[in-house]
């Protein structure tokens, strides 16, 4: 019975530690998906213009890249405080190409298309009651007014290249994917909900002006 009753408990024991390593394994993917669930929830709504591209996830399946309007932006009025966020930029040189990887805070103001349009960019985030969108430089240069091509700096200081906001693919069903891509752009916008510290998640893509697929909830 002392036999018995030691091998019970040591199986007890194996799977209790195999759920413990089952927990700590699964965690970090629960607590990302319950973030998401949070933002997409609570975070405040914009809508963004679109263009879609169609490749192939060998482990998760067809998804879309997604390039948006705000993710190009050209001769957006851009804060002082870039220029400082690259060391050596000449600005009366015309070499201000920053740094890839370089953390940025996008002002998005509604238009009368109904659409969310970027209205400046800043390393820090500005002061106000304006949706925000936290994103990361790709490729992104400066230039002062009247500098600039195509298209001359109408502002003290301009940015143009692109950003990355965290929301650039969507994974669906297969087929659908393509599609998406096969569609007029004109036709496609993307729902997305920004939290208060300025983090993006794609809440729904839309087709002419109807939902056409949303992102789960837990």
């Amino acid at each position: 019975m002392i036999g018995l009753s030691l091998l019970r408990a040591g199986r007890r024991g194996t799977l209790a530690a195999f759920a413990l390593v089952f927990l700590v394994q699964a965690a970090p993917p629960v607590q990302i998906a319950l973030d998401q669930s949070r933002r997409l929830a609570s975070g405040s709504p914009v809508l963004l213009a679109t263009a879609t591209q169609d490749p192939r996830d060998l482990f998760r399946g067809e998804y879309s890249i997604l390039g948006y309007e705000v993710g190009q932006p050209a001769g957006l009025p851009a804060a002082p405080d870039l220029a400082g966020a690259r060391a050596g930029c000449d600005l009366a040189g015309g070499d201000c190409r920053l740094t890839p990887g370089t953390p940025v805070q996008v002002t998005l103001r509604p238009g009368p298309d109904g659409l969310h349009h970027a209205a400046s960019i800043a390393l820090a985030k500005p002061a106000g009651d304006g949706v925000v969108l936290r994103g990361t430089v790709r490729f992104g240069t400066l230039t002062r007014r009247g500098e600039g091509k195509p298209g001359a700096c109408a502002h003290d200081l301009c940015f143009s290249g692109t950003i990355a906001y965290g929301i650039e693919r969507w994974y669906g069903p297969q087929g659908v994917p393509a599609n998406l891509d096969t569609l007029d752009r004109g036709r496609i916008r993307v729902r997305a909900r920004v939290s208060q510290d300025g983090t993006a998640a794609l809440d729904a893509i839309l087709i002419d002006g109807r939902d056409f697929a949303r992102t789960p909830r837990l």
